[in-house]
Formats: C-alpha cells, structure tokens, sequence
C-alpha cells in the first residue's frame, strides 16, 4: 500500500521516538520531516528514522514541506504557538501533545487556528486507548457495577503533566458528560519547574458531572505515585491499574470477573483513529474540544484555590490561576 499523508514532527525528545514509531509502524502515513533546535538529538533521531527533511527551525520546515498531519512534541509553553503556525500552514490535522495549553487563552486560540483553517486537532490524551481503560467503559455502559456514583483518580507529578491524563480519563469513563462545579486546593511551598513550567507540589480536586457522578484527584508529591482509578457503582467496583500490579479488577454483586485484555499501542491506536477522521469517520475522542474540556477541569481546580470557592463552569478566567497566584505573591 502506498504512503497517504506526508508527516512532520516537531520537538525530536523522548515523547517524539512514541509518535515517530507509530507512523512508521503504520502504513498509510510516511514521517518525512521533523525540526529539533538541539543539534545531538537532531542527529540521534535522523539517526533512528533516516529522515530526510531535518530542520533546526520549525518555521523552515513548515514553509518547505508539504506536510499532511504534524505532530507537536515539545514543552508545553510552545503548544499554542506551534499549533497556530501548523494550521496557517495548511496541514490536515494536528497531533499535539497534552497538556493542550497553559490557559484557556491559549487553548481557545489553538481551537480558532483550527476552525479557521479546517485543520483537525488531537490532543496526545493516549490512554483513552488503553485496553484496561476502554473496557471500564465499556463495563459501566453495560451495568457491570451498577449505576456508577463516584470515580477516584491519582497519579505522581503536577496537574498540567500528568494530572492531565487523571481528568481526561475520568471524563472519558462518564462519556465526555458536561461538569457542573469544581473546587481544589493546591499547595506550592517552594519554586518548582517542570518542563519550563511553573508548577505546584501538590493538589487535590473534586468536581460533579451533569449527569450526576462525583470525582475526586489527587496528585503530586502526597498523591499515591501509581496512575489508576476506582470507578465505584451501586453493587460493585471497578479498579484501573491497581497498585498491585493488576491493570483491570472488576468486582461486582456477584463476585469478581475475568476479564481478558488484548494488546494496544495506545499512540498507535491514537494516529489511526486520527487518520479515520480525516477519511470521513466520527470525530476522534481527544479532539481539541475535549482537551480543552480537560484543561478547563484543571484551571478551575487552580482558580477555586486562587478564590477560596466552588467554580461553576464555564470558567471565565483565560490566564493560568496559578500564575496569578505566584505573580501576586499569594502562594
């Protein structure tokens, strides 16, 4: 079969090799192009993938190729204006790694680019792929434990890097529903960077979706470090990743169920189901409209810090409510 869509990589980091296994492995996109200011790992991932177009300047790279899909692997702070540049270029779709943006200013610009241009944008929310997670789902669509009431979820690390993947699953295993409220607290005794990023050391957030399921997060240094999740319903409980090691454990009325899990390439699942988009299939499940839905989750948690209070959505604040805090002096 021959290559389809032409394909670019922007950032040639660690996220990158993820992205650039995933179009080699598939066969209707072709990675011909990737920009890398940093001359070793320019050369460590020509080195790898035996690229042709290799560009020190992203810009460069955009005016020069003719790119199909792009997919934006650097630190979060460049998301929004790499995004915005990808669309004007006049590619096809974007595959941008999470967290989406810094703020909602940013990630409602991204969305405009977009909308403007007609270009598809992904946010790299992977684990939306994963066997353990889908089959949650699936198992609380089909009343496995009931009606589901409460999820809880919790992870290592700041909100915007992997607290982003806790509330894009959370959302994801209550179908996307609308959120009513949220409130958080966060705690930052010290300065903290991550990823270019000022971030917190700790955070706690609880919100309710429309359609009644309560969530809870909990994430940084006090959070349990393993990423996993405790869908709990009315006569059973369903365990994503559980500590010990099991990736699904579902208990229910009647006791435990076995459950078999194929194998995924979550990043690879993510490119193709962003290729049967562009070929006319439904929209994908980490579109921008549901990372920014996301981001929302995680800039209320900060803004309900910021002002002592419950925040009923939409947020209405575009910048980062904890770069208003640290610029006031408030935390």
């Amino acid at each position: 079969m021959s290559k389809n869509y032409r394909v670019g990589i922007i950032g040639c980091g660690r996220i990158a090799a993820r992205h650039a296994n995933a179009y080699t492995t598939i066969e209707s996109t072709e990675l011909v192009a990737a920009a890398e200011p940093d001359p070793e790992r320019r050369l460590k991932f020509d080195e790898t993938y035996g690229i042709v177009g290799l560009y020190e300047n992203y810009r460069e790279m955009l005016s020069n190729e003719e790119l199909d899909i792009i997919s934006i692997c650097t630190w979060h702070p460049l998301h929004c204006e790499l995004t915005v540049a990808a669309a004007k270029s006049g590619v096809q779709a974007i595959l941008c790694e999470k967290p989406m943006a810094l703020n909602l200013g940013e990630a409602d610009r991204m969305l405009a680019a977009c909308e403007e241009t007609g270009t598809k944008l992904v946010i790299g929310h992977q684990h939306r792929f994963d066997p353990q997670a889908v089959n949650a789902k699936e198992l609380v669509k089909g009343n496995a434990i009931g009606e589901l009431h409460s999820i809880f979820g919790h992870c290592s690390s700041d909100l915007l890097n992997n607290g982003t993947h806790v509330v894009d699953l959370i959302r994801y295993f209550v179908d996307d529903s609308p959120i009513g409220w949220v409130m958080g607290q966060i705690d930052r005794p010290s300065d903290k960077v991550n990823f270019g990023l000022r971030v917190e050391h700790n955070a706690i957030g609880q919100w309710q979706f429309e359609n009644g399921v309560y969530a809870i997060l909990a994430q940084g240094d006090l959070a349990p470090s393993s990423y996993a999740f405790q869908l709990c319903g009315t006569t059973g409980i369903i365990s994503v990743n559980a500590p010990e090691g099991r990736q699904l454990q579902v208990i229910t009325k009647n006791g435990e169920l076995d459950v078999s899990l194929e194998k995924v390439n979550p990043k690879q699942a993510e490119v193709e189901e962003l290729i049967a988009w562009l070929e006319g299939g439904p929209p994908h499940r980490s579109r921008g409209a549901n990372g920014r839905a996301t981001l929302e989750v995680l800039m209320a948690i900060m803004e309900s810090s910021r002002l002592r209070s419950a925040i009923y959505l939409p947020l209405e604040t575009e910048e980062s409510p904890l770069e208003l805090m640290i610029e006031s002096e408030q935390i």
